[in-house]
């Protein structure tokens, strides 16, 4: 009765030891698969110090920016992400593969280029910032300084109606338009 389940049981046991002993076979791996040898010299580009370290920062804020969406915390995230496109700026201006993003192009009223401040900005902390050209994105404010230096502001932390006033204020020539 037991028998025939020992001798079953036994060449199992035989069969999955030959099996296990036997050399590593890599024909079926070459077969399925193309590898690509070894690069040339030269051809993968030399990574300065300060681009890794600004990729380590980088992977962490990225991090950062996914626990954050994950765990609903919307205003770490989106801080976050801020400093990721910082980080993204500040990346290829290193490498000198990103140029400084550029305002949109002036239209037909607005054939100036930026220069002094034609527009006043003030924010939810009460200070008010001179700006020469202004645009938006989905979640920020953008903006050039009489300077010339590039603002981001998050678009929930300006006083719109405080905005408009001032900038009323400042232009009569708007009031008539």
């Amino acid at each position: 009765m037991y028998g025939w389940k020992a001798l079953l049981a036994f060449g199992l046991t035989v069969c999955a030891c030959l099996a296990q002993s036997r050399e590593p076979d890599d024909s079926w791996l070459m077969k399925n698969y193309r590898f690509a040898g070894a690069p040339a010299p030269g051809e993968i580009p030399q990574v300065s110090p300060t681009a890794a370290q600004l990729q380590e920062i980088q992977n962490t804020v990225l991090s950062i920016l996914r626990k954050a969406d994950f765990a609903g915390d919307f205003e770490a995230a989106l801080a976050a992400a801020a400093q990721a496109t910082a980080n993204a700026q500040l990346m290829g201006a290193v490498t000198g593969q990103l140029k400084p993003p550029q305002p949109p192009a002036p239209g037909p009223r607005d054939q100036n280029p930026p220069g002094p401040a034609k527009y006043l900005i003030a924010l939810r902390d009460r200070s008010i910032e001179a700006a020469s050209a202004v645009w938006m994105d989905r979640l920020m404010l953008h903006y050039l300084t009489p300077g010339g230096a590039h603002v981001q502001v998050r678009l929930d932390q300006v006083d719109w109606q405080r905005s408009a006033e001032l900038s009323r204020r400042s232009d009569p020539c708007r009031t008539a338009n």
